[in-house]
């Protein structure tokens, strides 16, 4: 997933929408918002992470009631309760409203998942629909914090007992979640996790750095070793294709364009790094052998700005016999370079050769 495009308030990329530099939306370009949005969907989860928002978050629901559509709101929460809650309220659609100096509105589909490129464009060449005679319900939600906390606590033996390990996150309120579970003072094992508490970076003194990505590899071979079968995101790191014959994975890529498969989507994992972790993190002898056992994933990231991206093949996925290089769109003239590799070197290497090679298919049209 990549940049989408843009309309006269939002830039639109990766399942979210940012609003444009100078740009300030109102309440009634947020209510604009609402009513494009409910073309697309029947029933509507929408939250936000703090109250400098709520006249966005409000906008936004009144937005698609005056076109019909129900409305769950939950006026002050985190990311990650507020998409636990989705499903119990069956909503297909889940807006999440952030961000301070820049509003972010996140979109996910009725799984968790963003939604795809495709359904992002669509929803910027849309109108908004017409408002109806028969408003649709706004009915106030819980955050979900607590039910979400008492489901993570109940899914592990260590429920009942905090884990040893620090916790390093920006955000106060996904800080405080993860303190549940974790003690947040052990230097041994650190858990580093962006503020909206979709990612995470793990550092052990016994292994090292260890990234998001490996994270997610050494539960897929925890859930290996019990005999499943494992989705993964078909731009999710190659080495997983390639473990060796003492931990094989039995994989299975998935389009995130596409319909996500119902079994990937019970692979909770995949959306929820809390719960991963302290299924991790609750057995730290084996959490540490599996990670030890792991192949060395390595990527590189290149934004390169161009004057034109009608000769680029975005979107593509060009293997090399020593990595993977993922092209895709970052701006109106901008494109981005993901490298895959089994080091850094390698993967860095890689990223410099297409960015040449890119360099070089932009200046030939100009000639």
């Amino acid at each position: 997933m990549s940049y989408s495009g843009e309309n006269k308030y939002f830039s639109f990329r990766d399942g979210y929408c940012e609003s444009l530099p100078n740009v300030t939306v109102s309440s009634s370009d947020a209510a604009e918002f609402g009513r494009t949005i409910s073309r697309f969907f029947r029933r509507f989860s929408v939250g936000c992470d703090g109250f400098s928002n709520m006249h966005i978050l409000y906008a936004v629901c009144c937005g698609l009631s005056e076109c019909g559509r129900d409305v769950y709101v939950c006026e002050n929460t985190d990311l990650p309760s507020f998409k636990f809650g989705m499903p119990l309220l069956s909503a297909d659609c889940g807006i999440f409203i952030s961000g301070e100096n820049c509003l972010k509105i996140s979109i996910f589909n009725e799984s968790g998942f963003p939604v795809s490129s495709k359904l992002l464009t669509e929803i910027i060449k849309a109108e908004p629909a017409d408002t109806v005679e028969k408003c649709g319900k706004i009915t106030s939600s819980t955050s979900f914090r607590s039910i979400y906390i008492d489901n993570i606590a109940d899914s592990f033996s260590g429920a009942g007992s905090s884990i040893p390990a620090g916790i390093s996150c920006g955000k106060r309120s996904v800080r405080s979640l993860w303190l549940e579970f974790f003690t947040g003072e052990d230097d041994s094992l650190v858990f580093q996790i962006s503020d909206d508490g979709q990612r995470v970076n793990a550092y052990s003194s016994e292994t090292g750095f260890i990234s998001y990505e490996k994270l997610i590899l050494a539960y897929a071979l925890k859930l290996s070793q019990q005999g499943q079968a494992v989705y993964l995101p078909e731009n999710f790191h190659y080495a997983a294709d390639f473990m060796t014959s003492e931990n094989p994975l039995k994989i299975k890529r998935f389009s995130s364009e596409g319909k996500i498969p119902e079994e990937a989507v019970k692979q909770r994992f995949l959306l929820d790094p809390l719960y991963m972790c302290t299924h991790l993190a609750d057995n730290r002898q084996n959490f540490f052998k599996s990670v030890k056992s792991l192949p060395q994933l390595a990527a590189a990231k290149r934004e390169i700005t161009i004057d034109s991206v009608e000769n680029i093949p975005c979107g593509k996925t060009i293997l090399e016999n020593d990595g993977r290089i993922i092209i895709s769109r970052s701006g109106k003239n901008r494109i981005t370079l993901l490298a895959q590799a089994y080091s850094s070197e390698t993967a860095a290497e890689l990223c410099s050769q297409w960015s040449e090679k890119l360099r070089h298919i932009d200046s030939d049209r100009n000639i």
